[in-house]
């Protein structure tokens, strides 16, 4: 996994987020002062390394606003402040914002700071027969990304026993409702999201070998998938490895690949393979 983000681009990114959301509203003395009272200079400087990386950030009249960013821009930023890989592509992400629009950054600011501080998050998410959205009151737990889809994961009504998924997209609004979950000790997760795929907690892990052509390999080598994956490079081929627990949706993420892919093992990935080929076929 990537290795701890600095500070420093941390202020960064929190500051673009800020500005997105709040165009010609902060100041250099603002954002000082809502970031421990640093330098005014520090400030400039923040916003110069922010242009580097692609925000168009700028004062105007002693006002800040970003006069355009590219959404490969936004995507990276986010990855990074994710601590994912920057070179992953978020597939969700042109959904995400264009519900959320130019508080997608803060959004994801925001909740990171609710899961530390055990925040309860009231989601917007669905609608019901009536076409009113259904309230959900979450206490959030992480964000946690397979393949190129990432999800919200949240107690549900500060349960600690009732663990629900929330796909981005999906979610009609947030509100940070500044409440503390009465959950004490945080129950820890990661073990049994290490080798999930998708919103399937469930199921039995194999030792998965997948082996890509020369072509989609090098492109599969820039990736992080899973926090198991191991990289082999051969002189025609890359092969993938990972632990990982069997479900739908790594299986069709694996059949996605078509003949670019050819599974090594185990035999139980290649029978499932097989079994939705014929059922597909089948249908023609």
């Amino acid at each position: 996994m990537p290795g701890e983000i600095n500070k420093e681009l941390l202020r960064q990114i929190e500051i673009a987020a800020l500005v997105l959301e709040k165009p010609d509203y902060y100041t250099e003395f603002d954002l000082s002062e809502l970031f421990d009272g640093i330098s005014k200079q520090t400030i400039r400087r923040d916003a110069e390394k922010l242009r580097e990386i692609g925000v168009n950030i700028h004062s105007h009249k002693k006002l800040f606003r970003v006069d355009g960013m590219a959404s490969s821009a936004l995507n990276d930023l986010i990855c990074t402040y994710l601590a994912l890989n920057r070179n992953d592509i978020i597939k969700n992400l042109k959904l995400i914002e264009k519900k959320f629009k130019d508080k997608t950054l803060l959004i994801f600011v925001k909740i990171l700071k609710a899961i530390n501080n055990k925040e309860i998050l009231e989601l917007h998410y669905g609608r019901n027969q009536y076409g009113e959205t259904i309230r959900r009151y979450i206490t959030p737990v992480t964000i946690n990304r397979t393949g190129r889809t990432i999800y919200l994961l949240g107690f549900d009504n500060d349960i600690p026993d009732n663990l629900k998924y929330f796909i981005f997209e999906k979610i009609i609004d947030i509100n940070f409702t500044g409440r503390k979950s009465k959950i004490k000790p945080m129950p820890d997760y990661s073990p049994l999201l290490r080798t999930s795929w998708g919103a399937f907690t469930g199921g039995q892990e194999y030792t998965v070998r997948l082996m890509f052509s020369k072509a989609k390999g090098e492109e599969i080598k820039e990736k992080i998938y899973i926090e198991t994956q191991e990289i082999e490079e051969k002189p025609d081929c890359v092969i993938l490895k990972m632990r990982v627990k069997m479900s739908y949706e790594f299986i069709s993420w694996v059949m996605g690949w078509g003949a670019s892919v050819k599974v090594l093992e185990p035999v139980e990935l290649k029978k499932a393979i097989l079994k939705k080929a014929k059922e597909i076929i089948e249908n023609y």
